[in-house]
């Protein structure tokens, strides 16, 4: 059974606290004084955990949203402040997004910690079934501090030790300390958790997410702005160790790119870690937000919010099959019967004006008739990101020859030539970001592939203030805790001091 069918109102299961983003709401019958008795009470707790990737504030909406509208691909066309201020890279500590995407992530946070910090109380019939909730909560727990560390570089850092009523902790001096804590969660997962659940558990944390989400935390911090020597190197190590087993995993290039979408193929060999939603019981946004406004098609007119441009679009290599897929090229009016095709040099009929995303609009449900209904899963990893991180990194090391192989696999599989080895360095890192935006345009990338490569001014075509790689802590929280210390809006960051502000 999916765990989004799990529904357990288990935020009570933590202690109070004065900062909201640390705050759950409680029940008043159940404490973890008196919930932890059976291994059914820390399944219950860990689908609690899982449960948070539904919230809106979330990965359902605030973090893919928040890393791909500072981006080339990502417009947002909506009277929604919030979201053309995160476009038009003009956010503050008072932007919805830096107080959602901080308290969601510290909910969750919290959640595993009272999971990890109560687990022994319970006596498992086997210390495998202990293990692999253990290893999932760490995962979980790693994915949202790197959630954090990727959108705020400087936060704070609570193990399940620590003293969760602490008022004002503080994220001065945690940076080494934030990358130790998922470094050490990711890796526990990968030692702990299987190769692949059974078709009941499916959604779950596997051996192979640990590793290529280890893969993507190595490669953050070799990139912009941590520097760290030697992670290019971890990265293509940890890669190419996915890479080379991916018989045993089960992992490999989609031959179409439309199945990586397709509801029906949700857990085909190009996932890896997916959000999981499905059909009129827990779905997903996407399609209503992107959706076009004033025609009628597959389950909703939608929002025309989220959405992309005729020069992104256009940006495209001639022949390549991800355009059919990654937007929505052609469709026929259900009231009317007129039929539309998109062209990004003609914005009038035949034609329909604005450039709409439709990855996660599948094509074949006609179930779906409002926003939150739909069932195609949200991609967090899937195998071809593991091939470009390898190609990144291989880049940066200057091996080119290796660098070339996963990238010419992707391109490959968009039906484009391979780029030649005589490429050099420089000119293969600019396809490299090149080949990620067109292939992962409005999977929650672009943020961070340009963070990492400190290419956002190149990339948008204007200059760009530094502040602008990373979100502000929400004023609100600043406002509470004078521990907690803003960074100055236009430094150059390194990963060894938090400077604060006086």
């Amino acid at each position: 059974m999916k765990l989004y069918k799990y529904i357990i109102g288990l935020a009570l299961l933590v202690s109070s606290s004065s900062c909201d983003f640390l705050d759950e709401e409680a029940y008043e019958f159940i404490t973890p004084d008196n919930f932890y008795k059976t291994e059914a009470d820390a399944n219950a707790a860990l689908t609690a955990v899982y449960n948070n990737f539904n919230d809106d504030k979330g990965f359902r909406r605030y973090i893919w949203m928040g890393a791909d509208f500072p981006g080339e691909a990502a417009y947002a066309n909506a009277s929604a402040p919030s979201r053309v201020e995160m476009d038009n890279l003009t956010w503050t500590p008072t932007t919805d997004f830096c107080k959602n995407i901080w308290q969601i992530s510290y909910s969750t946070i919290r959640r595993a910690n009272n999971l990890l910090l109560n687990i022994d109380k319970i006596s498992f019939k086997s210390e495998d079934t202990k293990k692999k909730i253990i290893g999932q909560a760490k995962f979980l727990r790693a994915l949202y501090y790197f959630t954090l560390m990727r959108f705020y570089d400087h936060i704070v850092v609570i193990r399940e030790t620590d003293n969760l009523n602490e008022e004002t902790p503080s994220n001065q001096g945690t940076d080494d300390a934030a990358w130790a804590l998922i470094e050490e969660d990711l890796q526990y997962a990968e030692s702990v958790l299987p190769v692949r659940w059974g078709d009941s558990d499916g959604g779950r944390a596997t051996k192979g997410a640990a590793m290529a989400m280890l893969s993507k935390v190595y490669l953050t911090q070799a990139g912009w702005p941590w520097n760290k020597a030697g992670f290019w190197e971890k990265a293509a190590s940890k890669t190419t160790e996915i890479i080379n087993n991916e018989g045993a995993f089960g992992y490999g290039l989609e031959d179409n790119f439309r199945r990586i979408f397709d509801v029906t193929n949700e857990h085909g060999k190009e996932y890896i870690f997916d959000v999981e939603y499905q059909t009129n019981i827990n779905g997903q946004d996407i399609p209503a937000l992107s959706g076009m406004r004033g025609y009628n098609i597959k389950k909703t007119d939608g929002w025309s919010s989220f959405i992309s441009t005729p020069e992104f679009y256009k940006s495209y290599e001639i022949g390549d099959k991800r355009l059919s897929t990654t937007f929505v090229t052609e469709f026929t009016d259900m009231k009317n019967g007129k039929h539309y095709i998109y062209d990004p040099d003609n914005v009038t009929e035949p034609s329909f004006p604005l450039c709409h995303f439709a990855k996660y609009l599948d094509p074949n449900d006609n179930q779906s008739t409002k926003a939150g209904d739909y069932g195609c899963n949200w991609k967090v990893v899937r195998y071809a990101d593991v091939l470009m991180m390898q190609s990144e990194a291989y880049c940066e090391m200057n091996r080119i020859g290796d660098a070339l192989t996963g990238i010419n696999l992707v391109r490959a599989r968009a039906g484009l030539n391979p780029i030649p080895s005589s490429i050099s360095q420089t000119d293969l890192r600019k396809a490299i970001i090149q080949e990620r935006t067109w292939e992962f345009a409005a999977e929650g990338h672009s943020l961070f592939d340009m963070k990492r490569q400190h290419c956002m001014a190149e990339r948008l075509g204007r200059a760009v203030d530094d502040k602008y790689y990373s979100l502000p802590l929400p004023q609100d929280e600043t406002d509470k805790n004078p521990n907690l210390k803003q960074h100055p809006l236009s430094v150059s960051y390194t990963h060894l001091t938090l400077p604060t502000i006086a």
